[in-house]
């Protein structure tokens, strides 16, 4: 992964890959805006729904840029900020199922796995959120699990314009903040690419005991303290349930 200058050629390379839009977590104030790239279904559903939380939650405003309105008559010098570009993330996604297969062999026993524990959707959905292909995890979900669709491409939606990217002084206060007693993880706690949610603050009244399950490749539970050892960058949604 690298970031390259926001210019026309990338702003075609990207509507190559598929994506049709641009989205940035800065204000429209920044002349520098970190951009990351974006495919979802519908560009004027996915508006009006930011809109909307917009009007709940006045301090998320994010960056938009229609790839297809950005490429109208404009100049590279018009153009401002950086775009986050994943390389080969196709050939990474493979490679993770692969990994993944052999320790759940989901491929062969499918029959084992269900909408809330299927290691594929998981992943599907982990590499949607860091390179912004909804479209892949829509066409997964539309072909094995249709009734899920509507809730699950909100969610994810959700999720995309929630998501904290901090690094470990960023983590470490936001985990302080809000309390956090304990995270869990979609993927491998010690991926990089793992995404963290809340499972319980300090004000929760509940024991937690954990085993060794680290060996697992797929929600495993953690105390901030040792998360913070794992790496430099920490993936976050921060949405309380």
């Amino acid at each position: 992964m690298h970031f390259e200058p926001l210019t026309r050629s990338i702003l075609l390379e990207l509507r190559h890959r598929g994506y049709n839009m641009l989205t940035a977590k800065s204000t429209e104030t920044d002349h520098n805006p970190t951009w990351y790239p974006l495919s979802v279904p519908d560009i004027s559903d996915y508006l009006l729904k930011l809109d909307y939380n917009l009007s709940i939650d006045a301090l998320q405003q994010p960056q938009i840029l229609v790839i297809e309105d950005a490429l109208m008559p404009i100049n590279d010098d018009q153009l401002e900020g950086e775009v986050f570009i994943e390389d080969n993330y196709h050939q990474g996604l493979q490679e993770k199922i692969q990994q993944y297969d052999k320790h759940y062999q989901f491929s062969s026993n499918p029959q084992q796995y269900n909408f809330s524990f299927d290691p594929q959707r998981i992943l599907i959905r982990n590499h949607a959120l860091h390179c912004g292909d909804h479209i892949l995890y829509l066409k997964y979900l539309s072909l094995h699990y249709p009734q899920h669709v509507i809730d699950e491409m909100c969610d994810l939606e959700d999720v995309t314009r929630s998501l904290l990217c901090l690094d470990t002084k960023q983590a470490q206060e936001w985990f302080m903040t809000n309390n956090i007693a304990v995270m869990q993880s979609d993927i491998w706690i010690c991926d990089e690419d793992a995404i963290l949610k809340i499972v319980a603050t300090q004000e929760d009244d509940h024991i937690w005991s954990f085993t060794d399950d680290n060996e697992e490749l797929m929600n495993n539970l953690m105390v901030p303290k040792d998360i913070l050892s794992l790496r430099d960058i920490f993936w976050i949604d921060p949405r309380m349930k």
